[in-house]
């Protein structure tokens, strides 16, 4: 990557929010499955549409009441909401992911429309998933605003080989000599996704450290055990990559290491948009039956989107399906095309 874009995008980078340190929003609006988190409910009324703070219900009168009784006389009168009012924005890595979850900064109700077209669009994927019997996770984290996508985010999978990503940029931060005399070891580890390096990696250096590096920043369910792997779920992996990418532009980047990350073995997120950015990713499979704890098919890693980069990782039991990784990975950054444009 050239120097002068790295450059650019090291002011721009919105920082995570350390994980349990940000409370999340109470109410939400569903539209057609999606939950666009917001402070507000909507109730529509003949005279247009007026917000609801949650906890307040609606009294006899059609007056809005609290929770505490009808005829509160402490109880404010309910604001006025619009459609041109922006919809308060919460960080994707903070939202509730039980359902498929869409927040941008800058939303309005008028966009609302808008929203469930790319809903219905990355539903549709999903759905592909669940007819041939699999089941998927994913978060899409856009670095500038913070904004993105996700489902069934807090879902675990086995890592597989996703998890020699991370361990490698916790390897080369903690252990910078490594980038030089282990360099082909991590090369074959990376872009090979070699097991045998791996087990040498790891044999030399542990995973305590790691998993410490991982617990301080927020991710306390990603731990290393003896068998070298561990499990995951997307909002804690997506939160290691953002880390990740923060090494990846800073100055004392090992930039020959960070070059490995591009064109990895079996990535769905370089096979599908490799073509058209600057690609790092780690993916990671292993097919010992559907509805064991062993089959899987993952990726995940940093899609450098012009001035729009983002974090995504996919999490799935479809083992051996790229078809189904790669369509989902070509309908999310569409998704995040027509975000980045409101």
């Amino acid at each position: 990557m050239d120097k002068h874009v790295i450059e650019e995008r090291r002011e721009k980078v919105v920082k995570y929010p350390k994980r349990g340190r940000q409370s999340r929003v109470r109410a939400h609006v569903r539209k057609g499955g999606v939950l666009l988190l917001i402070s507000m409910v909507f109730i529509c009324a003949a005279d247009g549409c007026v917000g609801r703070t949650a906890g307040e219900e609606q009294g006899p009168d059609g007056s809005l009441q609290g929770m505490s009784g009808y005829g509160d006389e402490a109880s404010e009168p309910a604001a006025q909401i619009t459609d041109t009012d922006e919809i308060p924005f919460v960080n994707i890595l903070e939202a509730d992911s039980a359902e498929l979850t869409i927040t941008w900064d800058g939303m309005t109700a008028n966009n609302l429309s808008e929203i469930e077209t790319i809903e219905a669009e990355i539903a549709t994927a999903v759905d592909a998933f669940s007819a041939e019997g699999y089941s998927t996770g994913f978060l899409l984290y856009d670095l500038n605003s913070g904004g993105g996508v996700s489902y069934h985010a807090d879902e675990t999978y086995y890592s597989a080989s996703t998890i020699k990503g991370p361990y490698v940029a916790w390897l080369v931060q903690a252990h910078p000599e490594t980038a030089d005399t282990l360099y082909g070891t991590i090369e074959n580890t990376l872009q090979w996704s070699s097991n045998e390096d791996y087990e040498r990696l790891i044999t030399s250096y542990g995973y305590t450290e790691f998993n410490s590096w991982a617990d301080g920043l927020g991710c306390q369910n990603i731990a290393i055990t003896d068998e070298w792997y561990t499990s995951v779920n997307a909002r804690d992996f997506a939160v290691l990559w953002s880390s990740m990418y923060d090494y990846f532009l800073s100055e004392t980047c090992n930039t020959a290491v960070r070059d490995l990350y591009s064109g990895t073995l079996s990535s769905a997120i370089y096979e599908t948009l490799g073509g058209q950015y600057i690609v790092y990713s780690k993916a990671g499979w292993i097919g010992e039956g559907l509805g064991t704890y062993y089959n899987v098919q993952n990726d995940a890693g940093i899609v450098m989107k012009g001035e729009d980069p983002y974090v995504l990782v996919v999490l799935s039991d479809a083992y051996g399906q790229m078809d189904l990784l790669d369509h989902l990975v070509a309908v999310l950054d569409m998704a995040h095309t027509s975000l980045t444009e409101y």
